[in-house]
């Protein structure tokens, strides 16, 4: 992830309130519901249990026409009154349940679909320097497995609020009932639950091992599928299936051990609270006297109550297993969210002349080695097309990130019509320029909306004459369903060369005045780059053109072509001026010399 945000506190000195704390920000009201919800549940259910065990009582060891109610001992109510109030009791219980389980549900869905959007949102508005960063399997960990795992877990900590409150009502009863019987359980429960809970952090410890394992299969699945042509034609699926086999169970170790310690501690807290129960009930048999029909009753309420105590610790079992995902989701969640640069406040005008004054751009994650560019300057005019060549690590992609404000340079200025272009408006810079990949890809709809792209104030009318204009919209309507015909986003329906020029047509369709391209042509066969090249022939002097290029064809596009070497610009000027001056640019017009 990017390195501009600071990690937060490492996981073993963060304990689970501060873990969570960020996913339930305001949420106090749904949280106080429930508890008042499950509070009162738990009171009526905790008397409830009290009439119960007295009507048992009562009619199993003799007819008594009444019985004594809980620690109201002086007060009688008649056998068929407490059934009347049995059904009361009952009810209240179910209302009071549903209430709280309505809300715990609205609250951990309305957490799962804002954490799922807000993660998306930090990703998609992140800069390019920290995207860039991130391979794409890190991305798909990112916004599909922990966000997963951490919606869930919002899920179990949103149900143990319920289960915690409700619990609380019993124990309260239990004491109100019996005081010294209902300490001596709940207190050793209290031990039971402390002495547990390393097993819990252990357990996030193996999760923590499991991210991380987790991350590595993904990384490696999405490169196999990624490479999926090359690995069938050299014929080593066998040996790539071998590879994702091992990491497969590095990562189903760490799962074994987290869901073995997670079944294991349930079976041991029960164990261990049913042991409670009978050395309580041992120990007030033995040395204390306690009234027969209070005991019943309180036995019934605390077997109920570590039920419930069982559950709690299972939730915060799950909770601590989670925890890694969600420390990990909130880190680089902020990372993301520093990458962000604040957008400028200055309109960007139509045609706008472009400038470097000694502009150099270092990458942090490789602060060793030279600057990508180093103090480049130049001018481009308006409607001027510009080719961009020089050997591969020259700095050719750098600058046209940095001319698109994907990247800030690091030091020196970039100038849009005179102003810095870190003080332009997003939005407004966003309608005048437009970027041609050299890798372009499609998303899974139809070519009218990857025309579209997203841009909801586009025409179809504008989609097709983008088109019309990327000379693809007779191939368009040569296929069944013209526009409406449905892209996978692996290209499928779509040769190189047509892909390509969808691709054009993308950039087109927003009407740029100022447009990039990464060499356009060099994947592409003979008529696909004539029909390419007669595209750019007529853009120009009416829009900026940027483009990196190897191929002789393209470079006859150009007014002026720069040359990099080691991200310095080497020398810019017209075709004459560099075959007579520029020992790389004659050696490139004679490779492309030989090519064709």
């Amino acid at each position: 992830m990017s390195q501009q945000a600071e990690r937060p506190e490492p996981l073993s000195r963060l304990g689970l309130v501060e873990v969570y704390r960020p996913y339930f920000a305001g949420e106090a009201r749904s949280i106080g519901l429930q508890a008042v919800a499950a509070f009162l549940g738990g009171m009526a259910e905790a008397v409830l249990l009290v009439v119960i065990a007295r009507l048992a009582f009562s009619i199993g060891g003799d007819a008594s026409p009444s019985v004594g109610l809980g620690p109201l001992d002086q007060v009688h109510i008649g056998i068929d009154a407490l059934f009347i109030l049995a059904v009361v009791l009952g009810l209240a219980r179910f209302l009071m349940q549903t209430a709280s389980a309505q809300l715990g549900s609205s609250q951990a869905a309305r957490l799962t679909v804002r954490l799922r959007a807000e993660t998306f949102h930090d990703y998609a508005l992140a800069s390019w320097a920290a995207q860039s960063e991130i391979d794409e399997a890190a991305v798909q960990d990112l916004v599909i497995r922990r966000v997963a795992r951490v919606a869930a877990a919002i899920v179990v900590v949103s149900g143990s609020f319920t289960i915690a409150f409700g619990l609380l009502a019993l124990l309260i009863s239990a004491v109100t009932i019996d005081p010294l019987s209902a300490l001596l359980v709940v207190g050793t429960g209290a031990f039971l639950f402390v002495a547990l809970r390393p097993l819990s952090q252990l357990a996030k410890r193996y999760s923590g091992r499991q991210v991380t394992a987790g991350l590595k299969f993904a990384s490696e699945s999405l490169e196999a599928i990624t490479v999926s042509l090359e690995i069938r034609a050299f014929g080593v699926s066998n040996e790539v299936a071998e590879r994702l086999d091992r990491s497969t169970r590095e990562e189903s170790r760490a799962i074994y051990l987290t869901t073995f310690l997670a079944r294991f501690l349930g079976a041991a807290y029960q164990l261990a609270a049913v042991a409670i129960v009978l050395v309580g009930l041992y120990v007030v048999y033995e040395f204390l006297d306690r009234p027969l029909a209070s005991l019943s009753a309180i036995v019934v309420i605390l077997v109920r109550s570590m039920n419930l105590a069982s559950s709690l610790q299972g939730s915060y079992h799950a909770a601590a297993e989670s925890a890694p995902y969600a420390e990990t989701l909130s880190a680089d969640r902020a990372a993301l969210q520093a990458s962000v640069a604040p957008s400028g406040d200055q309109p960007t005008p139509r045609h706008p002349a472009l400038a470097f004054e000694a502009v150099s751009y270092r990458y942090q994650t490789d602060v060793e080695a030279p600057p990508a560019l180093d103090d480049v300057s130049f001018e481009v005019a308006p409607g001027e097309a510009i080719g961009i060549i020089g050997p591969s690590g020259s700095g050719k992609s750098t600058l046209i990130q940095v001319v698109l404000r994907l990247r800030q340079p690091t030091s020196g200025r970039y100038l849009v019509a005179g102003v810095d272009a870190a003080e332009l408006q997003d939005d407004a810079w966003f309608e005048e320029i437009a970027f041609v990949p050299q890798d372009c890809r499609v998303i899974t709809a139809s070519i009218r909306e990857n025309i579209r792209f997203f841009r909801a104030g586009l025409t179809d009318e504008a989609v097709e004459e983008a088109a019309k204009r990327a000379h693809v919209h007779d191939e368009i309507m040569a296929m069944a369903d013209g526009y409406d015909t449905v892209l996978t986003n692996r290209g499928g329906g779509l040769s190189g060369g047509q892909r390509q020029r969808v691709a054009l047509a993308r950039a087109l369709a927003s009407t740029p005045s100022i447009l990039v391209l990464d060499e356009p042509t060099s994947a592409l066969d003979m008529r696909s780059e004539a029909l390419v090249h007669e595209t750019l022939t007529k853009l120009q002097g009416s829009v900026t053109l940027l483009i990196i290029a190897h191929r002789l064809s393209t470079l006859k596009t150009c007014d002026r072509i720069m040359v990099f070497g080691e991200g310095r610009l080497q020398a810019f000027g017209d075709r004459a001026e560099l075959d007579a001056e520029n020992e790389f640019y004659r050696s490139a017009i004679e490779l492309s010399r030989l090519r064709s």
